[in-house]
C-alpha cells in the first residue's frame, strides 16, 4: 500500500469541492493541495456522467456563475433558465483558469477517514481500480455533497427476463438505451425534483410514461412555476425583500422579520403572499384541469408552497411539461406503491399491473457518510444511528432541541401549525455543524462544504468555501462551545419547523440563502449588503457578481493570500 502526504485534502470535485479547492490556493497560493474525485470527470450533479441532454438547472441567468469566471451560455431556456449541458461546459472552462486539473484525482474514492496519528491531520483510506493507497493530509475539506449515493427501494423482483432499471444519477449513462427503438413504455417511481425530470426526458423522447408517485411517502414535490410577478421565478429568492416573507433563523431579529412574523398583521401578510404564491402555481400548472393533474396535487393545503420543504421541490422550468400531462396520451399518473416486479410487470398496491420497458428510480439520496466511524462521526457532529448515541450525548441535545424548539416557535408563529403531513420517522441525528461547516469539537484541521441543500449553490460555495479556510487557518474567531451549540440547536430546530422532513434530514436554505450568506460574511468581518443602494438592496436579484473581491477583502483584512 502506497501513502503520500499533503497540505491539504480536498474530497469531491462537484461545484463546492472546486471552488473550496480554489479560494484556498488563492489564499495560499503555495499549499500543496488535492482534490480527490471517485468518478471519471469533475463537477459532482454537472459532470459529463450526469448531464444528459435537454437537461435544465432552475437557475436562472447569472445565477450559476462564480463572482470572478462568467458562464458562456450557448442556449437558455424560453424562460431564461441555465442548460445542463453549460454548467458541466463552464466547470471546465473554471478548472482551467484557475489551474486545477492538475491536482484532481479521478478513480479516487475515499473509503475510510481517520485522525492521523498523534491527531496531526487526517489518514484518507482510497481504492482505485488498481490500488489501495493512503494519503495523508494537514487540512481535509469533504466536500462531498447530498446526490452522490442514490436511494433505491427494496422491491420483490423475480422472473428470468428482468426489466432495465436504473436510477436517476444514470440517465445520462442510459440516455441512448431511452431514446432506443428497445423502448417503448417507461416507468418513472418518485414524486420528487428529479421524478419530474425523468418524466419529461422520457415523454419528450416519444415515450409512455407511466409515474408512480407513492401515497405513504414524501408525496409530490411543489413546484414553482418558470415565472412569477413578471420574472424568472429563481431570481426572487435572492431578492431581499421577497425572501423576508420566509421564516429565517438567520435574520429573525431583524426589524422586518420581527414584524412580518412576529405580529399578527405580518403573519396575515406572509400568509397572503404564500397563498398567492400556491393559487399562482395550480392555476398555471393546470393541476384542476385533468386527472393527472388532480394527482399531481401537492397535499399541504392552502400554503403549500410555504411548506414545500416535506419533499424536494424546484421550479418547472420546460415551457410544454404539463402539455404532456393534460392533453397528450403519452404520460399517465399513479397515486400508488410499487409492490413487486416479476420479469417487465410491474404490480402496484392498487392492484394495477403496469408492463414497461424500463424503470427509472426516481426515489433520492442516501445520507449516510460510512467513511468516518461512528465515534468520531459522533465528535464531528455528523449525523449518527440514534441508537449509537450514549445516553449523557442524547439528555444533553435534547435539552439544547426543547429550549431552541421553544425560541423558534415563539419567534415564528406560523411554525407552530404545520398541514397534515406524512413525518419520515427519523433514524439518525441531525447535522450538528457550527455554521454547517466546522464541527463542535473545536478541531481546526477539518471543514464541510455543500451540506445543505439549496437553490444558491453559486453564491454559497464561494462565501462558505473562503469561511472555511478562514475557519482552518485559525483566523475566525468563534464563540465559546456552549455558545455554539446552543446556536447549532436552533438553527436544527428551524430546519425541522420550517422545511418538516427534508429539514429533518439535512439543513436546508433553499429561501433563505442571502441571509445565511449574510452571517458568513458577518463573521468574516465583512461587509454584506453589497448593492449600494437602498432600492436595489432590497427589491434587486442578489447575484455571484454581487460578492466580487470578497477574498480580496478578507485578505487585505487579515493580511493573507491575494
Amino acid at each position: 500500500m502506497t501513502s503520500e502526504t499533503f497540505d491539504v485534502i480536498v474530497v469531491g470535485a462537484g461545484w463546492f469541492g472546486l471552488v473550496a479547492a480554489k479560494t484556498y490556493i488563492q489564499i495560499s497560493p503555495r499549499i500543496n493541495l488535492a482534490i480527490l474525485e471517485a468518478s471519471s470527470s469533475l463537477g459532482g450533479t454537472w459532470s459529463e456522467e450526469r448531464v444528459y441532454s435537454g437537461l435544465r438547472t432552475h437557475n436562472a441567468l447569472g445565477g450559476l456563475e462564480l463572482s470572478d469566471l462568467s458562464m458562456e451560455h450557448r442556449g437558455t431556456t424560453e424562460e431564461g433558465y441555465v442548460l445542463g449541458e453549460d454548467v458541466t461546459h463552464y466547470l471546465h472552462r473554471f478548472v482551467k483558469k484557475f489551474d486545477l486539473h492538475r491536482r484532481i484525482r479521478y478513480h479516487c474514492a475515499v473509503e475510510a477517514i481517520r485522525k492521523a496519528d498523534n491527531d496531526n491531520g487526517w489518514g484518507l483510506q482510497l481504492r482505485n481500480p488498481t490500488t489501495m493507497q493512503r494519503i495523508f493530509c494537514r487540512k481535509l475539506i469533504v466536500a462531498t455533497g447530498l446526490t452522490s449515493m442514490p436511494f433505491i427501494p427494496n422491491i420483490p423482483v423475480s422472473g428470468e427476463d428482468a426489466i432495465p432499471a436504473f436510477h436517476s444519477i444514470e440517465l445520462k449513462k442510459k440516455e441512448e438505451f431511452v431514446r432506443s427503438d428497445e423502448v417503448e413504455r417507461v416507468v418513472v417511481y418518485g414524486g420528487s425534483k428529479s421524478a419530474f425530470d425523468a418524466v419529461y426526458h422520457a415523454a419528450s423522447a416519444g415515450k409512455h410514461v407511466d409515474w408512480v408517485i407513492r401515497t405513504t411517502g414524501q408525496g409530490v414535490g411543489s413546484m414553482f412555476t418558470a415565472k412569477s410577478l413578471g420574472q424568472t421565478s429563481a431570481n426572487l429568492s435572492p431578492m431581499r425583500l421577497v425572501a423576508a416573507m420566509n421564516p429565517c433563523i438567520y435574520n429573525r431579529q431583524s426589524w422586518l422579520s420581527r414584524f412580518l412574523h412576529g405580529t399578527a398583521l405580518g403573519n396575515h401578510i406572509v400568509r397572503f403572499w404564500w397563498k398567492s404564491i400556491t393559487n399562482i402555481a395550480h392555476k398555471k400548472h393546470g393541476l384542476y384541469s385533468s386527472e393527472n393533474g388532480r394527482k399531481l396535487l401537492p397535499e399541504l393545503g392552502e400554503l403549500g408552497h410555504f411548506w414545500s420543504g416535506s419533499t424536494t421541490t424546484g421550479v418547472i422550468s420546460q415551457t410544454d411539461f404539463f402539455d404532456y400531462i393534460h392533453k397528450s396520451d403519452r404520460v399517465t399518473v399513479h397515486r400508488a406503491e410499487i409492490t413487486s416486479i416479476t420479469n417487465n410487470q410491474i404490480h402496484l398496491s392498487n392492484d394495477t399491473t403496469l408492463t414497461a420497458d424500463a424503470l427509472i428510480w426516481a426515489t433520492g439520496w442516501i445520507r449516510n457518510d460510512t467513511r468516518f466511524d461512528i465515534p468520531l462521526a459522533l465528535e464531528l457532529g455528523l449525523p449518527v444511528p440514534i441508537s449509537a448515541v450514549p445516553i449523557e450525548i442524547h439528555k444533553e441535545w435534547a435539552k439544547l432541541d426543547a429550549v431552541a424548539e421553544s425560541l423558534i416557535l415563539n419567534s415564528f408563529p406560523m411554525l407552530q401549525s404545520p398541514p397534515p403531513y406524512r413525518i419520515i420517522p427519523r433514524t439518525k441525528t441531525q447535522s450538528r455543524l457550527y455554521r454547517l461547516t466546522a464541527p463542535l469539537n473545536g478541531d481546526r484541521s477539518i471543514a464541510f462544504v455543500g451540506t445543505m441543500h439549496t437553490s444558491g449553490t453559486a453564491i454559497i460555495s464561494e462565501i462558505q468555501a473562503l469561511w472555511a479556510v478562514a475557519y482552518l487557518e485559525n483566523k475566525l474567531h468563534l464563540p465559546p462551545i456552549e455558545e455554539m451549540k446552543s446556536e447549532v440547536a436552533e438553527a436544527n430546530a428551524w430546519f425541522r419547523k420550517r422545511y418538516l422532513n427534508l429539514g429533518e434530514k439535512c439543513p436546508n436554505v433553499t429561501f433563505e440563502y442571502v441571509a445565511y450568506v449574510d452571517l458568513l460574511l458577518r463573521d468574516l468581518g465583512l461587509e454584506c449588503r453589497r448593492k449600494g443602494f437602498f432600492l436595489s438592496e432590497w427589491v434587486g436579484t442578489y447575484r455571484p457578481r454581487d460578492y466580487g473581491g470578497v477574498v480580496e477583502e478578507w485578505c487585505q483584512k487579515v493580511g493573507m493570500g491575494v
